[in-house]
């Protein structure tokens, strides 16, 4: 049987650990999930204690992801288990692709790859609460965001310390404002679709809403179809996946409502920080046209 290769890029944050997880757990794929590369068969693998375990690990695989080719990333993920289907999710970003094809030319083999987004209220409260617990131990991604921030909007957050009375450097500021900065990353990511769509030996099949990943069989089966793993699909697979439940929950509140609802709970501050850096980066016409709802922001 000829292998079959695909990546599912997403910035994170986006139940790519989910994802990641519920490809693995068929008997036919090998799946692989973020910058560590690891195989994605334990639920805890991107909780806080493995990743704090793991620091170093993480951040040379941060490194790695456009430090190598496609062919030198899957000859790895090949090495960790026997399979005829090899994926990853999360291990690259859509905005890795066309500087690691420039730089070491086309893959050998052929790939699907798809994209995962979110709603950016949500993704954007999930990195706040993930943020709050990483920057407590990686200093590494401490130094990275603070500088998003500041090349972003050094102006902005001055003046909005000055409105508001923040402390810029305080904990949880800072940590939320770093979660808008990544706005920026989902606008690179945007930025790299047509490159990516004219690449020789890939095909990109698409952009796939998480919330509907994670909550419709149907959706998750069209995923898999878009990958060519529809041979791969039981019944017994797909309940075994929906019976996983919530994996690697980043937000730091347990209020099960929609991205309309969430901005509404934002503090005045936060609801101004995140229209600069969402208005910054213009991302609103790719998500309206992705079927997410953006018009309560503006």
């Amino acid at each position: 049987m000829t292998k079959k290769h695909f990546i599912v890029t997403c910035h994170g944050w986006s139940a790519s650990n989910w994802t990641a997880h519920a490809l693995n757990l068929n008997p036919n794929i090998v799946c692989t999930h973020s910058a560590r590369n690891e195989i994605a068969k334990d639920k805890d693998l991107q909780s806080n204690q493995n990743l704090k375990r793991n620091i170093n690990q993480l951040q040379k695989g941060y490194l790695l992801r456009q430090k190598r080719s496609l062919d030198a990333l899957y000859d790895e993920i090949e090495r960790k288990a026997h399979s005829n289907c090899y994926g990853s999710v999360h291990v690259l970003r859509m905005r890795d692709i066309p500087i690691i094809t420039e730089e070491y030319g086309v893959s050998k083999r052929n790939f699907k790859i798809a994209n995962i987004v979110r709603h950016p209220v949500d993704l954007v409260w999930s990195g706040y609460g993930q943020f709050k617990d990483l920057f407590r131990y990686d200093i590494n991604e401490l130094y990275w965001t603070t500088g998003k921030i500041i090349k972003q909007g050094l102006e902005f957050v001055n003046n909005l310390s000055e409105k508001y009375d923040l402390y810029i450097g305080d904990y949880e500021v800072l940590a939320f404002l770093g979660a808008c900065s990544i706005i920026e990353s989902l606008k690179l990511d945007l930025m790299a679709y047509d490159y990516v769509s004219r690449i020789d030996n890939i095909d990109f099949v698409g952009t796939f809403q998480m919330e509907m990943i994670t909550s419709k069989e149907e959706y998750f089966t069209e995923l898999l179809n878009s990958l060519d793993l529809k041979d791969f699909i039981t019944e017994t697979y797909l309940e075994e996946v929906f019976e996983t439940g919530i994996i690697n929950k980043h937000k730091s509140d347990s209020r099960k409502i929609r991205a309309k609802e969430r901005y509404e709970y934002f503090l005045p501050w936060q609801k101004e920080a995140f229209k600069y850096f969402f208005n910054l980066h213009d991302i609103e016409p790719s998500y309206n046209n992705f079927g997410y709802d953006l018009s309560f922001i503006n």
